[in-house]
């Protein structure tokens, strides 16, 4: 199969894992969440590491449904698991905004989503794009998961418009609605079933590969394990506090919601040139390339004290935020094949949802202990160097044996 036909066929599909990754527990949520700080905070006289918890419980669902949904969707496909979740996304959002008051009840809500939302990760939208294409995987995932730079470029000024308009309780109402009326229809008409999926890219992608136990014994296993939870820790840090940092350095809310929306034009950037990069260079090169980024935009801010250059530290962090997920698809499908794509993917997410949980809430307690963002700036900048390092230092992609009708497939 041509790479043409590869795109012909399997458009609708990036189309689709577009909008779900874009409005999953990965995407709206979290780029919004830093909306919401400031609201809450005024609301109820939270404290930012009390209201940043919630990112830790939505985080910790993930955490431990990630490697079961894994096995589950290698049995029964990803559409059976992608339209019930993004319609639990959604309840779980109506939820929200009905759990103002009492924070144990805010953060049910946030535990709720996780839970019912739980298939609307990357993991589910991956599964499905890497599976239908191979000579152009890494374009066809950066196009996928431009879907987040979407999110995050047009989520945090709709919601905060909407919370204008009505209130804290407004912004969550809007994205729930947004969910059903644009990513449930997408999802059921652009997502084939197990059976008709595996008709249509059987001769694209075989599932060859590692079994999980085989996969654990491999170094890769835990360097890009080790490695993908210090970037996200430090992206989910530096991503969830942007909008409050810039705040606190007198920069009004339209205008920090306005840089946000340049982050999640330089994660659409960043998507599209590292699917690019990694269907042409090796990507442990891409992945030391990019994670450098963020350290030179939290040394921005560190060196700096008011917002003059936080457009540029936006920018620079939704370059490398543009990197992260489609670089931890990309090296699970190579360093590990397809075999068990879902379960080695879904133990990895877990490492991912352990750093993005926990991002939030260690730079909110810092923040709460000290009054300001120093501390946890320099923290983010050891983060990001100590993921850089550890998937940098991967080595050649295994192969993987395979037939002599699929080699005549992939030649």
């Amino acid at each position: 199969m041509t790479r043409f036909e590869e795109f012909r066929r399997g458009w609708l599909v990036i189309l689709a894992c577009a909008i779900g990754v874009g409005v999953g527990l990965t995407g709206l949520p979290f780029y919004t969440f830093g909306v919401f700080i400031n609201p809450l905070e005024d609301a109820f006289g939270w404290s930012r590491s009390s209201i940043t918890a919630g990112m830790m419980v939505l985080n910790a669902g993930t955490l431990f449904l990630s490697p079961l949904l894994g096995i589950l969707m290698d049995r029964v496909g990803v559409k059976a698991i992608a339209v019930p979740s993004l319609i639990g996304l959604a309840i779980g959002m109506l939820a929200l905004s009905y759990s103002g008051g009492s924070i144990l009840h805010f953060y049910a809500a946030w535990m709720l989503v996780a839970v019912l939302g739980s298939g609307t990760t990357p993991l589910t939208w991956t599964r499905a794009v890497t599976a239908s294409f191979n000579k152009m995987r890494g374009l066809a995932l950066g196009l996928t998961l431009m879907g987040t730079g979407l999110a995050s470029m047009f989520g945090p000024r709709l919601v905060q418009a909407a919370i204008s308009a009505g209130g804290w309780e407004a912004g969550f109402r809007a994205m729930s609605v947004f969910v059903l009326l644009v990513a449930v229809p997408l999802a059921f008409i652009g997502l084939k079933s197990k059976r008709a999926a595996s008709d249509h890219v059987s001769d694209a992608m075989p599932a060859t590969g590692l079994e999980f136990r085989d996969a654990l014994k491999r170094p890769a296993f835990w360097l890009i394990f080790v490695g993908i939870f210090f970037v996200i820790l430090g992206q989910s840090s530096s991503t969830v506090h942007f909008v409050p940092l810039m705040r606190g350095r007198g920069v009004e809310a339209a205008d920090a919601t306005q840089m946000m929306v340049a982050l999640g034009l330089s994660v659409i950037v960043g998507r599209v040139l590292v699917g690019l990069a990694l269907d042409r260079l090796h990507a442990p090169h891409v992945a030391r390339v990019c994670l450098v980024l963020p350290v030179f935009a939290l040394l921005i801010l560190i060196f700096t004290s008011t917002g003059n250059f936080g457009l540029l530290a936006a920018i620079l962090l939704g370059l490398a935020a543009g990197a992260e997920v489609d670089l931890l698809a990309y090296l699970v499908g190579r360093y590990f094949g397809l075999k068990s794509y879902g379960k080695i993917y879904g133990v990895m997410l877990s490492a991912f949802a352990l750093g993005g949980g926990l991002g939030p809430v260690l730079t909110g307690m810092a923040y709460d202990a000290a009054g300001h963002y120093a501390f946890a700036l320099w923290a983010g900048v050891g983060t990001f160097l100590a993921g850089a390092i550890l998937l940098g230092t991967l080595g050649k992609y295994p192969s993987f044996e395979i037939s002599a009708k699929t080699e005549e497939v992939l030649a």
